[in-house]
């Protein structure tokens, strides 16, 4: 994956989580300010927020998510700007603990919960443009590494053997263009595309274009091991797979 091919990758910078903690510090800081400069109203998006909303969502995994983000809600400066660089709650990465870290209601009108009742699977918005995909267009999110550097970035360190915890998503279809498909009338990927891979399924994955640089092959093959639909009706499933 070299950084110099074709477009430069957008993190080519950040090898690490720890160098991902120190992109994010910076960038969170740079938005704050700028937003301060800017006069921008509190919760309104500036020129900048989506890059490091991107960013958070795309480096580091939920455990790393929560302590970055108790961290910044610790101070009263970021509050004005976490629905634009963070997103609405209630957050996966949050336990049912951090419930009274900030009123939900202050980020989004509306929302009543900082955090979910349980542990969950990632948010359908939560996906940002995901780590990897598949030939059906499922969007996939590495949520945990079993195996490896500790330090590494969620999607690095894949070598066969490996096993991950990752979230998939189908995309949501408007309800007479999903019967359509369901039919097969829009070809059999189409088809494939509504529904969750199943257990022994062996997927042919690529990084997300947004993580790759130029045609670099950055493809690899995971086997399905688990499966658990994040709930009845829910376009998201939590996977346990095997590079192989």
């Amino acid at each position: 994956m070299a950084a110099d091919a074709g477009y430069p990758r957008p993190y080519a910078d950040v090898s690490t989580l720890r160098g991902a903690l120190d992109h994010l510090t910076e960038a969170v800081a740079a938005q704050v300010e700028e937003s301060v400069l800017a006069g921008a109203a509190p919760n309104t998006s500036i020129p900048g927020d989506a890059r490091v909303r991107d960013a958070f969502w795309a480096l580091l995994p939920p455990e790393e998510q929560r302590r970055f983000f108790l961290r910044i809600a610790g101070s009263r400066r970021v509050w004005p700007r976490l629905k634009t660089l963070i997103g609405n709650p209630p957050y996966s990465f949050l336990r049912p603990e951090d419930e009274g870290v900030l009123r939900a209601s202050g980020i989004c009108r509306g929302r009543a919960r900082m955090a979910h009742t349980d542990p969950t699977a990632t948010g359908y918005s939560e996906f940002g443009k995901g780590h990897y995909e598949d030939g059906a267009g499922r969007l996939y999110r590495v949520v945990r590494k079993e195996q490896g550097d500790g330090d590494q970035l969620p999607w690095v360190g894949l070598a066969a053997g490996v096993r991950v915890v990752a979230d998939v998503r189908v995309q949501k279809r408007a309800g007479a263009t999903k019967v359509a498909m369901a039919r097969g009338e829009h070809g059999p990927v189409a088809q494939a595309s509504l529904v969750f891979p199943r257990v022994g399924d062996v997927l042919q994955l690529r990084l997300v274009t947004a993580l790759r640089g130029g045609d670099d092959d950055d493809a690899l093959r995971a086997r399905i091991e688990l499966g658990r639909q994040k709930a009845a009706g829910s376009p998201i499933a939590r996977l346990v797979l095997k590079i192989v």
